[in-house]
């Protein structure tokens, strides 16, 4: 059946002029493709986040003798605070310096007074926080080295 239909197209002189070679495109697409897949960047911060959630109803709630836990609340405006100082107030920015400086505080004289194992810290974030900002706060946490984070629920003033 096909050799019939080239036949009659070789015949009628349609075979070269309504046919088009597509095989070079194909080669140029693929090479597109990798080179699309080799030039990107995945942002790799985010990828080292190591989160272990407490059991369920178990609360545990750690307060050393000399230092009491502090806790970083984010509020439904991406506003972040710890201990009741305003840190950052731009939701845009992702560079937290000065969370990241009071943690590094925190951590050091948490080394201080108790050498064992990561400083304990409470973070209360508002369920209409944008999931970046989130982010951004556990980003600063794991670059400061802190891993006993403990989510809280958060409160709202109604």
């Amino acid at each position: 059946m096909i050799r019939r239909k080239i036949r009659k197209q070789q015949k009628a002189g349609e075979g070269d002029a309504n046919s088009l070679d597509i095989s070079s495109l194909i080669d140029v697409s693929f090479l597109l493709l990798i080179y699309f897949l080799i030039t990107s960047t995945l942002d790799p911060k985010e990828g080292d986040l190591n989160l272990t959630m407490p059991p369920v109803g178990d609360n545990p709630r750690y307060e050393s003798p000399m230092m009491p836990t502090p806790r970083i609340v984010v509020n439904a405006d991406g506003v972040i605070s710890m201990q009741d100082e305003i840190l950052d107030t731009d939701p845009t920015n992702r560079e937290l310096i000065h969370l990241e400086d009071r943690l590094m505080t925190y951590r050091d004289a948490y080394q201080v007074f108790d050498a064992t194992g990561s400083p304990p810290i409470e973070l209360e974030v508002d369920d209409s926080v944008p999931g970046q900002r989130f982010i951004d706060v556990m980003n600063c946490l794991a670059g400061t080295e802190i891993q006993n984070i403990s989510l809280v629920k958060f409160k709202t003033t109604d």
